[in-house]
C-alpha cells in the first residue's frame, strides 16, 4: 500500500514526539548536562569561500554532517552517512553489483562534485562503485554546498559540491573498532582502526587508518540471485600535517583501497559457468598535496595536487536462462556452447586523473579576492577480454596485443581561470561574485560561467540568501558509462556522435530563522530552487546494435529541463544533550518535451526521481546512562523503468526507513592506561521497507531497482578507543 508524502511526513513528526518526550523526561531527570550539539548556523565551514566563516554568516549555503552522527548512528562510509541529509540521496542503480550514486536536489551524481580536502576525490570508476569505499573512521566532518552559487569549484557542480575534511590529530591516540550487521540470513562484518600522532612541539601531525569488510551475497526474494553482492574490501592510507613555518602549512594524504564483489547466481561456479553473474574487483590508488602560505597582511597563497587512479578487472554475463548441471532440462552440448559465447565477457578498464589548483586570496578593506587556476586531465581505457586475460577484438577474436582494439581509450582535459570578490559593506551584508572560465578538450571554445550569491541579515534572528550560477558539462566519457546493464545482451552506454555541451542556470533563495530570545536552540530554514537545463542529457532505454551484435544505449541530446522545488528543515536542541532536526524537500524534475522512455511509451518527467523526500533524527547524549540515536529517511513515490518487460511503473511504492542505536559509554583503566569504550546496538531498517517487486529469475531486469539498499538488520558494535 502506498502511503502519501504529506500522511509520512506527519508520521514521522509524531514518531519524534513520542520518542523525543521519553528521552526528553529522561535527559531532565538526570544530572548529567552532557555536551551541547552546536546547530549548523554555529558551525564552522570551509569550503564554499576557501576560509573560515560560520555558517550563517556564509552567503553560500552549506550544510555540515559531523563525525558524531557517524559514531551515533554506526554509519561506517560515505554511502550511508549522507543518507541522513535533508535534499540528498544515495540511489541503489543495480540489482546485480549493488551500484550506488549520490543525487542531491532532484539532480543525478553527475551534477555534483565529491572532493576530499577540497580537491576531486573521484575518478570515473570510483564513482560508480566508490561512495561506499570512503570509511568514515577517519573524516572529522563533511561540508555539502547545495547549489553552484560558489566561482571555486568546477563546472558541472550544478547541484552542489560534498567536501570530505579529515581529522586533523592535535595529541597522540586513536581507536579500533569491530562491527557487524545481521539481514536476512547473511552478515557483513567490518572493523577499521585510525591511529593518531601529533609531535610535543604542535608542529607536525599524523593518522594512519585502515578498514576491512566483508559480507556475504543476500536473496532477498529467493529466486537464487542474489540483490546484495557477496563483497570483500579493505582500505589503508594515511594523513599528514606539517608547519614548517609560523604562516605555512603542508598537507599531505594517500590512500590504497582494494574491493572484489560479485552478484548472481552459483557462486561455486566461474562467473561465465552460472547463470548470472556480475563480478567486479578494483584497486583504487588516491593521493595529494597542498601548501597553504599566509603572507601575514590578510592573504593566503594555497597550491594543491592530487591524484586518482583506478582499474577494475570486471564480468557481467552468464549463460542466461540455458539449464545448469544438476538443474531440470540440463543439456551438455546447449551448456558448452552457451558458455563459449559467456566466457568472452570479462573485460578490464582503468582511468587516471590528475588535477592541479593554484588559488591566491587577499583581504581588502571590505572586499576578501580570490583568484585562481585549475587544471584537470582523465584518462580512461576500457577493453573486452575472455576468462584467459586476453585482451579481445570487438568480434571476440584474441587481440595480437593489449589495447588493440579498445571499447574506449581516451582522454580529457579542462583548464579553468577564475575570480571571486567576498565583499562585505556591513556586517550584516555579504556579497559573492564570480566568473569562471574553462577551456574543455571536446569543446572548442571558452565558456564562461559567471556565478553571485548574497546574504543579507535583516535583524538578530533572521538571515536571508539567494544565488544565481550558471554551469555545463562536456561531452565526455561519464561515470556511469563503466558499468554495464544486461538486457539479455551486456549493455552499456555512449555518447551520440552529434552530442554537444549541456549548460545550466541555477536560481535559489530562501531564509534561515535563528531566533535570539531561544538562545539559537532553534534553527528553522527554507531554500527554493530552479534550475534550468539546456541541451540535457539523456540516455535513450532503447537498446541498438552494432554490426559484431553488441548491444549498447545512446546519450543524446533531449532539448530542455527544468529542476523546480523547496526543502525546508527545522533542528530545535531541546536540551543541552538532546537535539531534534526534521527535514523535507520536493522535486519536480522533467523534460521541457516528453522523452521516448521505453520503445513507445513517453514521460516528462526525471525516472528514478521522486517528488518527496524527508529526513529526520533525534539524538540524545548522555555518558552516565547511553546515548541514542533515532534516524527517520523517507522516500516518496518516484518513476522507474521495467526494461525487460517495456513497462514504465510511475506509481512505486514510498518508503519510510527508521533507524535505532544505543550507544553505552565506559571509562576503563588497564595497566594505568586510560581507555575509553563503546558499545553499540541497534536496527536498521526498523520496519524492513524494501521493494516488493523486484524481478526474478536469469533473465532479470536488474536495473528495475529501487528505493532503500538494504533490509532489515541488528547492528552490534565495540569501539576502544585510547
Amino acid at each position: 500500500m502506498k502511503t502519501p508524502p504529506v500522511q509520512s511526513l506527519s508520521i514521522s513528526q509524531l514518531l519524534f514526539a513520542t520518542f523525543g518526550a521519553t528521552v526528553f523526561a529522561t535527559a531532565a531527570a538526570s544530572d548529567d548536562i552532557g555536551q551541547t550539539v552546536e546547530l549548523d548556523s554555529l558551525q564552522i565551514a570551509s569550503t564554499a569561500t576557501r576560509t573560515e566563516r560560520l555558517v550563517k554568516e556564509l552567503p553560500v549555503r552549506t550544510e555540515i554532517i559531523p563525525s558524531s552522527l557517524f559514531n551515533s548512528a554506526g554509519t561506517r562510509d560515505l554511502g550511508a552517512a549522507i543518507e541522513y541529509l535533508p535534499g540528498v540521496r544515495s540511489e541503489a542503480n543495480c540489482q546485480n553489483c549493488g551500484t550506488a550514486e549520490i543525487k542531491m536536489l532532484g539532480l543525478g551524481s553527475g551534477y555534483n562534485q565529491l572532493l576530499f580536502d577540497s580537491q576531486p576525490l573521484f575518478s570515473g570508476l570510483a564513482a560508480v562503485y566508490g561512495i561506499e569505499q570512503i570509511p568514515t573512521a577517519f573524516v572529522d566532518r563533511i561540508e555539502i554546498i547545495k547549489g553552484g552559487a560558489s566561482s571555486l569549484y568546477g563546472p558541472g557542480a550544478v547541484s552542489g559540491v560534498i567536501n570530505i575534511l579529515p581529522k586533523e590529530p592535535v595529541k597522540t591516540g586513536g581507536k579500533f573498532d569491530l562491527s557487524v550487521e545481521a539481514m536476512d540470513g547473511g552478515s557483513l562484518w567490518s572493523s577499521s582502526s585510525v591511529n593518531d600522532w601529533s609531535s610535543p612541539e604542535g608542529d607536525l601531525a599524523l593518522s594512519v587508518y585502515g578498514q576491512y569488510n566483508v559480507g556475504d551475497s543476500i536473496d532477498l526474494n529467493g529466486d537464487g540471485f542474489s540483490e546484495i553482492t557477496e563483497k570483500e574490501f579493505y582500505t589503508i592510507g594515511a594523513n599528514a600535517w606539517h608547519y614548517p613555518t609560523e604562516t605555512g602549512k603542508l598537507s599531505y594524504n594517500y590512500s590504497y583501497s582494494w574491493e572484489e564483489r560479485r552478484g548472481g547466481d552459483r557462486f561455486d561456479l566461474a562467473p561465465h559457468e552460472s547463470q548470472i553473474a556480475e563480478q567486479l574487483e578494483h584497486n583504487w590508488h588516491r593521493g595529494g598535496v597542498s601548501w597553504e602560505q599566509s603572507n601575514g597582511a590578510g592573504g593566503v597563497y594555497q597550491l594543491g595536487a592530487s591524484f586518482s587512479y583506478v582499474d577494475r578487472q570486471s564480468y557481467y554475463g552468464g549463460v542466461g536462462d540455458t539449464a545448469l548441471p544438476g538443474q531440470t532440462g540440463y543439456e551438455p552440448e546447449s551448456y558448452a556452447d552457451a558458455i563459449e559465447s559467456s566466457r568472452l565477457l570479462y573485460g578490464f578498464s582503468d582511468t587516471m586523473r590528475y588535477y592541479l589548483d593554484s588559488i591566491f586570496s587577499q583581504q581588502l578593506g571590505e572586499h576578501y579576492l580570490t583568484v585562481g587556476a585549475q587544471y584537470q586531465i582523465d584518462q580512461l581505457f576500457d577493453e573486452k577480454r575472455d576468462e584467459r586475460g586476453n585482451s579481445l577484438k570487438s568480434d571476440g577474436s584474441v587481440a595480437a596485443f593489449a589495447g588493440e582494439d579498445p571499447i574506449a581509450d581516451d582522454d580529457f582535459t579542462n583548464g579553468s581561470l577564475f575570480v571571486q570578490d567576498e565583499w562585505m559593506p556591513a556586517p550584516n551584508l555579504t556579497v559573492i561574485g564570480g566568473i569562471r572560465a574553462d577551456k574543455h578538450s571536446k569543446l572548442d571554445k571558452w565558456i564562461v560561467s559567471p556565478r553571485t550569491a548574497i546574504r543579507y541579515s535583516s535583524n538578530a534572528d533572521w538571515t536571508w540568501r539567494g544565488s544565481i550560477a550558471t554551469g555545463f558539462r562536456a561531452p565526455e566519457i561519464f561515470d556511469e558509462d563503466f558499468h554495464i546493464e544486461i538486457l539479455d545482451d551486456p549493455t552499456r552506454t555512449r555518447n551520440s556522435p552529434d552530442l554537444v555541451e549541456e549548460s545550466s542556470t541555477s536560481y535559489s533563495g530562501g531564509f534561515v530563522w535563528t531566533p535570539a530570545s531561544m538562545e539559537n536552540r532553534l534553527q528553522a530554514e527554507m531554500e527554493v530552487f530552479h534550475t534550468e537545463i539546456r541541451d540535457t542529457f539523456n540516455v535513450s532505454d532503447i537498446v541498438l546494435f552494432d554490426a559484431d551484435g553488441s548491444a549498447y544505449k545512446r546519450r543524446v541530446n533531449a532539448g530542455g529541463s527544468s529542476v523546480t522545488g523547496f526543502e525546508t528543515n527545522v533542528a530545535y536542541q531541546l536540551a543541552p544533550k538532546l537535539r531534534a532536526a526534521i527535514g523535507a524537500t520536493f522535486v519536480d524534475a522533467r523534460f521541457n518535451e516528453a522523452q521516448e522512455a521505453l520503445p513507445g511509451i513517453f514521460e516528462s518527467r526525471y525516472l528514478e526521481s521522486p517528488r518527496w523526500t524527508g529526513v529526520a533524527q533525534l539524538s540524545y547524549e548522555n555518558d552516565a546512562l547511553f546515548d541514542v540515536f533515532l534516524g527517520v529517511v523517507y522516500t516518496g513515490s518516484m518513476i522507474a523503468p521495467q526494461e525487460v518487460e517495456g513497462i514504465l511503473n510511475r506509481d512505486t511504492d514510498s518508503f519510510f526507513v527508521v533507524d535505532l542505536t544505543f550507544t553505552k559509554h565506559m571509562d576503563l583503566n588497564i595497566a594505568n592506561r586510560d581507555l575509553h569504550f563503546d558499545l553499540t546496538a541497534g536496527i536498521k531498517n526498523l520496519f524492513d521497507q524494501r521493494q516488493k517487486d523486484l524481478t526474478s529469475g536469469p533473465n532479470r531486469d536488474t536495473t528495475y531497482f529501487y528505493g532503500p539498499r538494504f533490509p532489515r538488520s541488528a547492528l552490534a558494535k565495540a569501539t576502544l578507543s585510547w
